[in-house]
């Protein structure tokens, strides 16, 4: 997830820095993704699990379906 939107499915939950396989999704969420890192920004993305969220730094994307992440954070999901 950035910024609310879906972003795509990663191939597993990473927890630590470095090069992680995901599906993109064709949409909103992808597509600012992508942009922001364009234009050399680094944008923060998280998904949840199992009543955590953890949320990460995209460093770039090396190529199609490869992030590179690093910066990882925890904290429980409040309702």
């Amino acid at each position: 997830m950035f910024e609310g939107m879906e972003v795509g499915i990663l191939e597993k939950y990473p927890r630590e820095p470095g090069r992680c396989r995901y599906e993109p999704y064709r949409g909103p969420g992808h597509y600012e993704m992508q942009s922001r890192l364009r234009s050399g920004e680094r944008p923060r993305c998280y998904y949840d699990c199992d009543g955590v969220r953890v949320s990460f730094t995209v460093g770039s994307c090396p190529e199609y379906g490869i992030l590179e992440l690093y910066d990882f954070e925890s904290s429980q999901i409040v309702a």
